[in-house]
């Protein structure tokens, strides 16, 4: 049991359990000292911002992990890195200029204030990708969650002090500082002013499909607030964000931390030519994410008004159906978030980015059809657009790993199973009388979930119906 505690995904959740509390907390009190349009000029900001840090996780990140001479190549492949990162920078800060000419001041500082965060995230991201590469999910975990509370800790005292968008951007810009320099002090290796041309071709030939793969997912995820945005205005773009931010806490918890084991996982087994593990570890991984996903996804899209009632300011209330719809998408895509590093891994790289370039055309077709009326609109054009990607993706990885109908359903049984009780939990719960309104029936609720679904899951583990992951 304590191996199983201390298991790299264990860390990984536990520390994107209290990564993503800090998200929720922040939320929380954001909404007491911001209006929906001052979070949806930074939602704005934010979103232009994720975009291009993602970029330094993926790509280059991935090659680190997976080149077979180390030494020789990550000074190259440093350069590349900060080559987009600071493309990045540049670009956020020239559109916020051109956005502050137009008087839209609240996104304009939002932009150039979060603008130096892509090209230090280039030497967070190499450096974080020796420690990963090295084995050492639980520290990257660790020192993640460190610097989430160090942003809240952060962003609370400059509201407490009256500051308004500006603690939103100071918090991310101290964790971004924060965890550079742990990452620095634990790898303690400074990447040289040396670039191989041989490397640089390479590393572009292998990152630009994954390049290209996450900026289309980021356009996806981030799409509708830039739309809403452009057609609507930054209240829309906050009440859309708010909502989709409450959905993706609970998701996000297990995905990521999921994803970068995948990762090495998979990458590991394709160095060493037994890409045919990668079916076993598919199955294992996906099985454990849905069950882990689905009973929380179906919970919080059935009590999405009584969270928004009984935790954030009354004014977010316009939050409550876009938290139900983006729930539902984020379950969906439970079944299909591994589909980079299975292509990528099993040589089918090219497969995957345009899978990810079909999913944004498809979300900015319906986003501009139907979704740039309204934020509740804009949130079930992200659920269409969902189902159809999950289809695909999931046809696409069942042929490459090998995996048959059967196996699918094997590995959605356990998530189905665990989802009937906790909507069981829902009912009784809720046919006894509790005296202290909608936040006590809550709190009550969440209370016999988590008793309910641990037990279980732990039950699912013992049995190794359920697997956790390792490196």
């Amino acid at each position: 049991m304590l191996r199983t505690l201390l298991s790299p995904f264990a860390v990984g959740v536990a520390s994107r359990v209290v990564s993503q509390v800090c998200a929720f907390v922040l939320i929380l009190v954001a909404s007491r000292a911001l209006d929906l349009a001052e979070f949806g000029s930074f939602a704005i900001a934010s979103a232009l911002c994720v975009i291009f840090t993602t970029l330094m996780y993926t790509g280059v990140y991935q090659t680190i992990l997976r080149t077979k001479d180390l030494i020789a190549d990550r000074d190259t492949l440093f350069a590349l890195q900060f080559a987009i990162g600071a493309a990045g920078s540049m670009t956020m800060v020239l559109i916020g200029l051109s956005i502050g000419n137009l008087s839209d001041l609240g996104t304009a500082f939002a932009l150039v204030g979060l603008a130096p965060i892509p090209v230090l995230a280039s030497f967070s991201a190499w450096l974080e990708a020796h420690l990963v590469r090295d084995g050492r999910v639980r520290a990257t975990a660790i020192l993640v969650l460190l610097s989430e509370l160090v942003a809240l800790a952060t962003a609370v005292g400059m509201f407490r002090a009256g500051f308004g968008i500006e603690a939103l951007v100071m918090s991310r810009l101290t964790s971004m500082a924060f965890i550079l320099v742990l990452y620095a002090a634990l790898v303690r290796i400074v990447p040289k002013p040396r670039i191989k041309r041989a490397t640089i071709r390479s590393g572009l030939r292998e990152a630009w499909p994954l390049w290209g793969s996450s900026s289309l997912g980021m356009l996806s995820n981030y799409g509708a607030d830039l739309i809403l945005g452009a057609f609507l205005n930054p209240a829309a773009v906050g009440a859309y964000r708010a909502g989709s931010r409450i959905a993706n806490t609970a998701a996000d918890v297990v995905t990521q931390p999921m994803g970068i084991i995948s990762w090495a996982q998979f990458a590991r087994k394709e160095a060493s030519d037994n890409q045919s593990d990668i079916r076993t570890l598919w199955k294992n991984n996906v099985a454990l994410c849905f069950a882990l996903m689905a009973p929380a996804m179906i919970t919080v899209s059935v009590l999405a008004s009584d969270i928004v009632t009984a935790v954030f300011d009354p004014s977010w209330a316009a939050a409550v159906t876009i938290i139900s719809i983006i729930a539902i998408a984020r379950l969906i895509e439970s079944l299909s978030f591994l589909l980079e590093p299975t292509l990528t891994c099993l040589g089918r790289s090219k497969q995957q980015f345009f899978v990810r370039l079909g999913d944004t055309l498809l979300l900015v077709t319906l986003l501009l059809a139907i979704g740039r009326h309204s934020p509740e609109a804009a949130a079930l054009a992200v659920l269409l657009k969902t189902c159809v990607t999950m289809c695909v993706s999931v046809t696409l990885m069942m042929r490459a790993a090998g995996i048959t109908v059967s196996d699918l359903v094997e590995i959605t049984l356990p998530g189905l199973g665990l989802t009937a009780l906790c909507l069981s939990v829902i009912y009784i719960v809720g046919l006894f009388p509790l005296a202290g309104g909608s936040a006590t029936l809550l709190l009550a609720t969440a209370a016999a979930e988590v008793t309910v679904w641990s037990i279980c899951i732990a039950a699912l583990l013992r049995s190794r119906i359920l697997v956790m992951p390792a490196i």
